[in-house]
């Protein structure tokens, strides 16, 4: 501050030295006003101390949540069935919106489908529903599980009669109904659930976690879908060789018997006598004469390939028996 007094003296206060006073008081004030808008700048972007703590923090937090709008979210919607997620997900939007409890019903309400809005419709007939608490309290036990279902033993009768995935799923289902229970005792109810397939590959590790057990149940399910595919493509490959090779193998004989002549039965005495008072061949029937040439003379290497028959020894020494027979006669 400037003297505007002379010490000792009582002369009147100098007007110039009044207004430097009064521009440095400005001043101040000026710069203590600018402090406090930084400061409330830094806690809106996240840099401010004590930003997201205790109650300062929070309200202010939330007060500018209303400057984020890539941060919109949607209302869910319900239309019947279980409606947990549906009540967890409003209540989170709620939250998020600071939703007054008065406005939270009629809120939900312009989100409902089907079924759930047929029973809203109802219900609201006879006395309307005004709080929150009474509108989730009417979906559960319209469309929740049955109230004689224990929510423990419900979890403790879960088994696995199809996938991994479908499996966990269900699991997951059925243990958010549960409060209290210990991670090894929901982890002792998964594996006790698993097909025994699966059941002794994963005990072996030793998971500590249910989530480290549905990890290692889906591992080693992939590993045997592996497999299984690589044998059954391997089998396959095969059959589709043999047959083939069996066709080929069958074929020749098949077409050479429908090509071969039926044998002719071994001939008496009296029959080669015949034959030959006719001058016919001993062994096919034919005329006899010099150079005859039998037309079933590969027949003894036909007949030795087919199964069931007694193959007709036919020898080489009948032609001449039937010349050594003319000659003698």
């Amino acid at each position: 501050m400037v003297n505007t007094r002379s010490e000792g003296s009582g002369t009147v206060p100098d007007p110039v030295a009044a207004q430097l006073a009064a521009i440095a008081s400005s001043f101040e004030s000026l710069k203590a006003d600018v402090a406090a808008l930084k400061h409330q700048s830094d806690q809106s972007k996240g840099k401010g101390p004590g930003n997201h703590c205790g109650e300062d923090g929070e309200s202010s937090w939330n007060n500018n949540r209303h400057f984020r709008p890539y941060n919109k979210i949607d209302f869910p919607t319900f239309n019947g069935g279980d409606p947990r997620g549906w009540v967890l997900k409003a209540e989170k939007y709620f939250r998020y919106y600071q939703i007054p409890e008065e406005e939270q019903v009629d809120v939900a309400s312009m989100h409902l489908e089907g079924d759930a809005l047929d029973l809203f419709s109802w219900l609201s007939t006879d006395q309307p529903i005004q709080f929150w608490d009474e509108l989730v309290h009417a979906f559960q036990r319209n469309f929740g599980p049955a109230e004689f279902q224990n929510p423990d033993e419900h979890l403790c009768s879960v088994r696995q009669t199809g996938s991994v995935q479908e499996y966990r799923q269900e699991f997951a289902k059925r243990s958010s109904r549960v409060t209290n229970w210990p991670d090894h005792c929901l982890l002792g109810v998964f594996l006790n659930g698993l097909k025994d397939e699966f059941k002794a590959d994963v005990r072996i590790h030793k998971p500590q976690t249910v989530y480290k057990a549905m990890s290692l149940a889906l591992e080693n399910e992939s590993k045997m879908t592996a497999a299984r595919s690589g044998r059954s493509s391997g089998w396959n490959s095969g059959v589709k060789t043999h047959p083939n090779t069996m066709t080929s193998q069958t074929s020749v004989p098949t077409q050479s018997n429908q090509n071969a002549t039926k044998p002719i039965p071994r001939l008496t005495e009296t029959e080669k006598q015949n034959r030959y008072l006719r001058g016919e061949c001993f062994r096919c029937g034919d005329k006899y004469g010099p150079g005859h040439r039998c037309k079933v003379g590969t027949f003894k290497l036909l007949e030795a390939e087919n199964e069931g028959e007694e193959p007709v020894v036919v020898t080489e020494e009948e032609p001449k028996a039937q010349e050594a027979i003319g000659s003698r006669d």
